[in-house]
């Protein structure tokens, strides 16, 4: 899946998903980092593997651009997912989640998140 290398300071959001019945945190991201993940993404593997999260708890971290393209990473998975399509990559050191987690705001995560 090609994907846009434009980003601007205000089109880049990041996320994590931790929470059940209240918001989960999101924060903007430069665009930076954004071409960072970029090219993490474009250095990892295609799979075929379906990624699998659990209802509750901790669920992955995302980021989404400004055209809607939303990057998912979960322990050793990463989906590029558009409104038509996906694509899974593996990430066997989950650099691209350890980059956007490590981006959160101070005291934005839960501390169990926080390395």
């Amino acid at each position: 899946m090609a994907t846009s290398r434009s980003s601007s300071e205000s089109g880049w959001i990041a996320g994590a998903l931790v929470f059940s019945g209240r918001p989960d945190p999101t924060w903007a991201i430069s665009s930076d980092l954004a071409e960072e993940l970029l090219a993490i993404w474009d250095s990892l593997v295609l799979t075929h593997d379906a990624p699998a999260t659990p209802a509750l708890g901790y669920r992955g971290c995302f980021v989404r651009d400004a055209a809607g393209l939303t990057w998912t990473a979960f322990y050793e998975l990463v989906t590029l997912s558009s409104a038509t399509r996906s694509e899974s990559r593996r990430d066997d050191d989950r650099r691209f989640e350890r980059t956007v987690l490590d981006s959160a705001p101070a005291g934005t995560l839960p501390a169990s998140l926080v390395r």
